[in-house]
């Protein structure tokens, strides 16, 4: 007769985090553990729970399995996430993790060149951005390349044509909305 092995939530957990991890050298203190799982857009990996069935963050998985459970925010301090000290997202290696604020976390992210902040634009830049555009030569993506070094910028240079943000400064405002509607039929 076989004995089955019965695994709790926890147990279960490890398992799933590190079935999913991508092979990497342990004698390396500095290689990443990447994980091979389900990672959202940028770069964070996720797992369902076993037992409620809740998406968790993989890194927050692997510093739990190590270190226990998360600090709660107690009254007066500021909220505790678990902060990368590689600058990869996808790494679950618990070395390679720490607590901290989110104010910490945002300023690693900086200093890590691992933001989306886009360059703040002139009046000048802005009163060109609209009026480059009325021309109709330029596209919004191809103004944000121009003007904010990236075709990410495209719904700020948006907002910009749209007189939406800039409202102080003159320059073409395009209309919103979509063009003409066409009349409805009647029986």
């Amino acid at each position: 007769m076989s004995e089955t092995l019965l695994l709790d939530d926890r147990e279960m957990l490890q398992v799933r985090l590190w079935s999913r991890v991508i092979p990497f050298d342990v004698r390396d203190p500095g290689a990443c553990a990447i994980f091979g799982g389900h990672t959202l857009p940028a770069g964070y990996g996720t797992l369902n729970d076993p037992s409620t069935g809740e998406p968790l963050y993989a890194h927050r998985v692997s510093w739990e399995l190590v270190h226990g459970k998360i600090p709660e925010k107690k009254p007066g301090e500021k909220t505790q996430v678990v902060r990368h000290l590689c600058s990869n997202p996808s790494c679950v290696r618990p070395g390679h993790l720490t607590i901290g604020t989110q104010a910490e976390n945002m300023a690693d992210k900086i200093t890590q060149g691992r933001t989306r902040v886009l360059p703040e634009l002139s009046e000048e830049d802005v009163i060109a951005v609209r009026y480059l555009y009325k021309t109709g030569r330029f596209s919004q993506g191809d103004l944000a390349e121009l003007f904010l070094g990236s075709g990410e910028g495209q719904p700020t240079i948006a907002r910009i044509v749209q007189g939406k943000s800039y409202k102080h400064l003159e320059g073409p405002i395009t209309k919103t909305g979509r063009g003409k509607q066409p009349s409805r039929r009647t029986k």
